[in-house]
């Protein structure tokens, strides 16, 4: 699919000559990909939720790292 260049977002004009997944912008301003950033959360909020409860139960500090880690790659994502 080719990219919409007349559909511009909070972040500029697309720069990809490619859309693999969806058009820009179609669905919030905000949010280049929608459905793509949406589905990245089900890989985002478990090991924030996870990182919490082990903070509340005192836990060391690696096993927050731990779970913080894991949010590092679908946050990537967005960047790609």
């Amino acid at each position: 699919m080719a990219p919409s260049v007349d559909r511009q977002g909070y972040w500029g004009r697309p720069t990809s000559t490619l859309d693999w997944c969806e058009e820009n912008y179609l669905v919030s301003f905000y949010i280049a990909e929608f459905w793509n950033t949406v589905s990245n959360l089900i890989m985002i909020i478990p090991p924030i939720y996870g990182a919490i409860q082990t903070f509340r139960d005192g836990l060391e500090s690696r096993y927050i790292c731990s779970f913080l880690g894991l949010t590092r790659d679908p946050m990537m994502n967005r960047f790609s």
